[in-house]
């Protein structure tokens, strides 16, 4: 209940972002994503973020690189099926690791178990394409980290574990 001499307050009114309603959240463009659980192959995809879903499509050695845009499997009709599509509002938690090498920052992002236990980890060749991208998907959940280091973790060299590699044993 308002007082009488103030207006109610609508719905439409509540949190107002300077960039919009999250539903109007568009971003696309090539970015790497971490191919599996692997800690060294890194691919490269085109991704489009709307309507709150993340797809991303493989698109041809061609294109991906000369990255044109739009790349030419996202040109055809009827636009293919995409790789994966992932719903934004399932997003648990986001991770921005800033690495001095290679690359500058990557970002993790981790969704609700009940959902999908699939992890997306994000990087770019341009630091502020990669920011952009953060810009808008900080906005879909509010638990986010900030992690910085120096560069990659060590490869391992087979037989041997490094510090970084070794579970953990406690």
């Amino acid at each position: 209940k308002v007082p009488v001499w103030q207006e109610p307050v609508r719905q439409e009114q509540l949190a107002q972002h300077e960039d919009g309603h999250l539903s109007l959240a568009k971003r696309e463009g090539y970015l790497q994503k971490r191919a599996g659980r692997s800690r060294f192959r890194w691919t490269i995809r085109f991704f489009e973020l709307k309507e709150g879903q993340i797809r991303w499509w493989r698109p041809s050695f061609k294109d991906q690189l000369t990255q044109p845009r739009p790349p030419g499997v996202i040109r055809k009709e009827p636009r293919p099926k995409p790789v994966r599509c992932l719903d934004l509002r399932q997003l648990q938690r986001i991770t921005r690791t800033q690495v001095k090498f290679p690359y500058s920052t990557r970002i993790l992002l981790q969704f609700n178990p009940d959902y999908t236990d699939y992890q997306l980890e994000l990087r770019s060749e341009r630091e502020i394409e990669i920011m952009e991208w953060y810009k808008v998907l900080i906005r879909f959940t509010m638990e986010r980290y900030d992690v910085s280091v120096d560069r990659e973790p060590a490869k391992v060299v087979t037989g041997e574990e490094t510090e970084t590699d070794a579970p953990d044993r406690m």
